[in-house]
């Protein structure tokens, strides 16, 4: 059989020609980034009107719950602070009569805790979410939506594009009523996004936080400083220290309204705030928090520290086991640990 070396040639070229473009191709995507990219590589300094609010800021807000969500007397209250503090039995124990009364927010939580990343396990978890969803709950809803990854892997015989579009729907109810929680979970985004979109981004962080809802704020500040968004060649750049800066100031605008999350970002600025003023963010901390973790690790961090302030933490760490009810002392055997590889 004669063989045409001619035909042969051309298709070889014409693959090569084809890897040679899909390489430039993919290349150029990388090398140009999206609006959104754009933007999000100006740092955190778009964010004006939160850093005047943060500037504004003082220590500490009178109302010890001015960002939670629930407050003593509320019913849900306890039982989320058992789920920080990772007693799952007792949260369980509280939520379950709320479930049986038709509280669709019970059933979201006794779902979440219930649900361990198991296919075996996570049908009843489902089935709360799907009655949470029916009862109104938008992000129970969302939980089972079909383009969720979570469900398709552990509980892909009840994810359903129907649960996304309820779970949108509900969202789109609550920000047409001024839910500003709302529209921003309500925003899809992605590394591909307008700038627009990011703008918008921006207005719904700053109107949540106004409103002293500090998670889509706590969110946007670990993306600049992971460099989540940011375009390809550039995701391995150090915060500089003008970013650096204006972080610990944001931090500080969340510390100021008795955000507990914020507090154990201290740490990340020993080095810019006072000593006096950490110091009494560690107080506030073990007033708030549902844990000791910065009252553990703060004074170890200090450029001298004393025997006293080791002993501190370690009473922290004592605390926190027993706060946990953890018989093994977890934590205590974790800060023992970091204490050996700062030496």
């Amino acid at each position: 059989m004669k063989m045409n070396k001619k035909l042969i040639y051309k298709t070889l070229f014409t693959l090569i020609g084809i890897v040679i473009l899909s390489v430039g191709g993919f290349m150029a995507y990388l090398m140009i980034p999206s609006g959104f990219q754009s933007r999000q590589a100006e740092g955190p300094k778009v964010l004006t009107e939160l850093l005047n609010m943060a500037e504004k800021s003082q220590p500490f807000n009178p109302d010890p719950y001015i960002s939670s969500t629930y407050r003593p007397g509320d019913p849900l209250y306890e039982p989320l602070l058992y789920i920080q503090r990772h007693r799952q039995g007792k949260a369980e124990e509280l939520l379950k009569p709320l479930v049986e009364q038709g509280n669709a927010d019970a059933m979201y939580w006794l779902a979440q805790i219930t649900y361990d990343d198991s296919y075996y396990s996570s049908g009843p978890a489902a089935k709360l979410f799907q009655k949470s969803a029916e009862l109104g709950n938008p992000y129970a809803a969302l939980r089972l939506d079909s383009n969720n990854r979570e469900c398709q892997m552990f509980m892909s015989s009840y994810c359903d594009q129907k649960w996304g579009e309820l779970g949108r729907k509900l969202l789109q109810e609550r920000a047409e009523q001024g839910d500003k929680k709302a529209a921003y979970y309500l925003l899809q985004y992605d590394e591909n996004s307008s700038e627009e979109v990011h703008k918008k981004l921006e207005e719904l962080v700053t109107e949540n936080a106004k409103n002293h809802y500090y998670q889509p704020l706590m969110r946007i500040m670990i993306d600049y400083e992971k460099r989540l968004y940011y375009p390809y060649f550039d995701r391995k750049s150090p915060l500089s220290e003008s970013e650096h800066l204006i972080l610990s100031k944001l931090t500080k605008l969340m510390i100021n309204n008795n955000y507990p999350p914020a507090f154990e970002r201290t740490l990340a600025y020993i080095s810019i705030y006072s000593k006096e003023y950490s110091e009494q963010v560690v107080e506030r901390s073990n007033l708030l928090s549902s844990r000791y973790f910065l009252c553990t690790y703060y004074y170890p961090e200090l450029k001298e520290h004393t025997r006293e302030d080791i002993l501190k933490s370690a009473a922290c760490a004592i605390g926190d086991d027993i706060l946990i009810e953890n018989d093994k002392d977890r934590n205590l055997s974790l800060y023992e640990y970091s204490l050996y590889e700062k030496k």
